[in-house]
């Protein structure tokens, strides 16, 4: 696809978006997330993917919901995790707007965030500046110029990936990245706890594609990604990208022997594209001893999401 073919598609995508994206939604706190069992769980962590911000102050506040029903909770959180597509068009007012609510929130001690292709496609320079700055303020590191970087929780690994240069849809993931990925996923597993690796893009023909989307995966060095994540045991792939809802899609499975999950995150602000396609939503997840839990969240209202693959369980290997 050209360039200005792509520029077309798009353009005709946001001049379809409903009026209700400017809706400013209200937390229900009738029903709270709670844990499987919570006096057993040994870390707790709620992600979402693709806020595409613009600059709207419903964005904004609708983001700021996410916060307001982790708080309505009594159940404590370790971790917030973001897959990327953080703004919609790489500006920096979208920009102020994503992280306003995050440096503002209480609730939610660690936060993990990457850049998705929005972030990356027109302003990658000042926008990996803007994310890592950020990143480097939140969890009290140096990423030093890198995109994608490493950080421990509760004594478990968690690995962000990210492109390192600019992209239209998919990643660029250099040899000393994947050499990263590779040495810290085998210090995180080494002792039979399950790592994290987050990805705003997923791995090519895993959760629909290409049917569901023709370029809309990792990108070239795919294969060579995948075989450094296959290798280690009980790793858990997070990505988003997709916008593909609470559906058959969500969960796949890249190693069966080794335990090697891929979880594919629905979009929060835009309505999704398969089964329960409802805005706003993402999973939280609750690790313990000998298992991980993931459970879809309508974080947007406050709300769980029923139905087929909103709960899946995965025993560690």
């Amino acid at each position: 696809m050209s360039f200005k073919d792509f520029c077309d598609k798009y353009a005709k995508q946001i001049k379809a978006m409903s009026p209700k994206y400017d809706v400013i939604y209200e937390v229900s706190d009738k029903d709270p997330i709670t844990f499987e069992n919570s006096s057993e769980v040994l870390l707790s962590a709620a992600v979402i993917a693709d806020t595409h911000l613009p600059d709207r102050e419903a964005a904004e506040a609708n983001l700021g919901n996410f916060f307001k029903d982790i708080s309505n909770s009594k159940e404590k959180f370790d971790v917030f995790m973001m897959a990327g597509d953080i703004a919609d068009y790489g500006l920096n007012k979208e920009y102020e707007r994503f992280f306003r609510p995050l440096d503002a929130q209480k609730v939610i001690p660690h936060t993990l965030v990457t850049m998705g292709n929005h972030d990356a496609r027109f302003f990658f320079k000042k926008n990996s500046k803007i994310v890592m700055d950020k990143v480097d303020k939140y969890l009290g590191i140096k990423t030093e110029g890198k995109t994608y970087y490493s950080y421990d929780i509760n004594g478990y690994t968690f690995v962000v990936m990210c492109t390192e240069k600019r992209v239209l849809e998919k990643a660029y993931i250099s040899k000393e990245q994947m050499e990263f990925i590779d040495s810290e996923l085998a210090r995180g597993t080494k002792d039979g706890k399950p790592a994290f690796l987050m990805c705003h893009q997923p791995f090519a023909f895993t959760h629909g594609l290409p049917e569901v989307w023709e370029t809309g995966d990792l990108g070239e060095q795919n294969d060579e990604v995948r075989a450094i994540v296959e290798k280690h045991k009980n790793v858990f792939f997070i990505n988003g990208h997709l916008h593909g809802g609470v559906c058959d899609k969500v969960f796949e499975t890249l190693n069966e022997e080794n335990g090697v999950y891929s979880i594919s995150v629905p979009g929060y602000r835009k309505e999704n594209n398969f089964g329960i396609t409802d805005c706003g939503v993402g999973y939280f997840f609750e690790v313990y001893a000998d298992r991980v839990v993931f459970r879809a969240r309508k974080f947007l209202t406050g709300e769980y999401i029923n139905g087929d693959y909103s709960v899946q369980e995965y025993k560690l290997k």
